[in-house]
């Protein structure tokens, strides 16, 4: 009587509850089980597959996309930014008096010194707003929304800045090299002789301008081309990768026996647990059909057949997870049902979809959905917000497996998820 009666071959049990055995038949007396143990549904994980282990991070992951991420490199970047901003400013606006025709290059020079200081403050507020992924305490959804509209506009005026720097270092060019070398030579042969001569600029001035802007001219470029190349080859394959691996997650959680195949038996046990997790939120009245839970592993997991996907097969299902699927219409519709017909399992928009779930509850479901251990649940609750209902998660486990995005721009919705099934070390 504790199962579900089966449809065209499949199973779906309720937990089974311990036999009831008299006291003087126990050779050993035993505690009985706790409530939580009626959920146990055991995973064999000694015998995990390789391909859920963690692959060993890219060049790329481990520098960042300017380095940020080494420290050796990132102070080195950030001392020339200072000594460079200290001496164009210096020498700018020390300077003014010192080109009668051509004033307006070392006030070019003072504003690209100073606006190089005004760079370093934007970039550590940014990096302070990305860096503060684990805050301390739970914050409600219209604060981790406030503050990823902080961090997104902080991002697009970063953005605007850097071109600015670039057009700055243009204008500086232009004026530097544009000068005429005939009024150069005569500045040198006029410099220290007091005659009432106009020249373009001081020669000592002028050559520390020329030859400083041949380096800074060489920095930019090669600056320049590296941000391109990020942007378009590496970061496109980083995000794929990211994306890839989150759905390797997701397989995981479908791969019961962690042998890295989704088989029937596989379907089996995790339609227990979600029948399990069923009975403990009491979010859903009666279980799910049987025909209708078939009919979702067929829709969306057994894609290419029933003998046993295995996570490539999965992932050819779905392109490789290319940015230009990734991005369609296609895969995020796919995503919406999937997950939506999935929390239907164990909770309906009726009778639990707004329903808040406690943080005991919280831990609990995924100890049962993912065998995840209580203190990795508890840590990265604060990633969560407070009064997070069902429905809130089933949005969060949506944007987990739709958003390729590597930046902390939508955390919550990307990434929350992610770190619980895949801390970092």
């Amino acid at each position: 009587r504790n199962s579900v009666s089966p449809g065209d071959g499949l199973l779906v049990k309720y937990p089974r509850l311990p036999p009831i055995v008299p006291v003087d038949e126990l050779t050993d007396r035993v505690d009985p089980p706790s409530y939580r143990s009626l959920f146990e549904i055991a995973t064999n994980n000694n015998s995990r597959s390789p391909i859920y282990q963690e692959s060993p991070p890219s060049f790329w992951e481990r520098q960042g996309c300017l380095c940020e991420k080494n420290k050796c490199i990132k102070n080195l970047k950030s001392a020339l930014l200072f000594v460079t901003g200290l001496v164009y400013t210096l020498q700018g606006f020390i300077n003014i008096d010192n080109c009668p025709l051509e004033s307006s290059l070392p006030k070019v020079i003072g504003i690209e010194g100073v606006s190089l200081f005004v760079y370093m403050i934007i970039q550590t507020i940014l990096h302070s707003l990305s860096s503060n992924t684990r805050p301390t305490v739970r914050r409600s959804e219209e604060d981790i929304y406030s503050k990823q509209q902080t961090y997104f506009m902080f991002t697009i005026f970063f953005a605007i800045y850097v071109v600015y720097l670039y057009l700055l270092w243009i204008i500086g060019c232009s004026l530097v090299f544009e000068l005429p070398e005939d009024s150069i030579d005569r500045s040198r042969k006029l410099a220290g002789i007091a005659l009432n001569e106009s020249w373009y600029c001081d020669a000592t001035f002028y050559d520390s301008a020329y030859y400083s802007r041949i380096v800074q001219t060489v920095i930019m470029v090669l600056i320049g081309l590296i941000i391109l190349y990020y942007w378009m080859s590496v970061n496109p394959s980083e995000n794929q990768k990211f994306l890839k691996n989150k759905w390797k997650a997701w397989f995981e959680i479908l791969d019961h026996d962690k042998d890295g195949v989704i088989t029937e038996h596989d379907m089996m046990k995790t339609n227990e647990k979600l029948e399990s997790i069923r009975i403990y939120l009491r979010q859903r009245h009666s279980p799910i059909d049987p025909r209708k839970a078939q009919l979702w592993w067929f829709s969306y997991i057994f894609r290419k057949g029933t003998n046993g996907i295995s996570f490539e097969q999965f992932a050819n299902s779905h392109d490789d997870f290319n940015s230009t699927y990734a991005n369609s219409f296609e895969f995020e519709s796919y995503i919406r049902r999937c997950i939506t017909d999935f929390f239907d399992f164990f909770s309906t928009h009726e009778q639990g979809r707004n329903h808040i779930m406690e943080d005991e509850k919280f831990v609990n479901f995924w100890h049962i959905i993912a065998g995840i251990p209580e203190n990795q649940s508890r840590d990265h609750l604060v990633h969560f917000p407070k009064l997070l209902t069902t429905g809130d998660l089933m949005y969060a486990w949506i944007g987990f497996l739709k958003e390729s995005s590597r930046f902390p721009g939508k955390f919550y919705q990307s990434q929350a998820v992610y770190k619980l099934l895949k801390p970092d070390k």
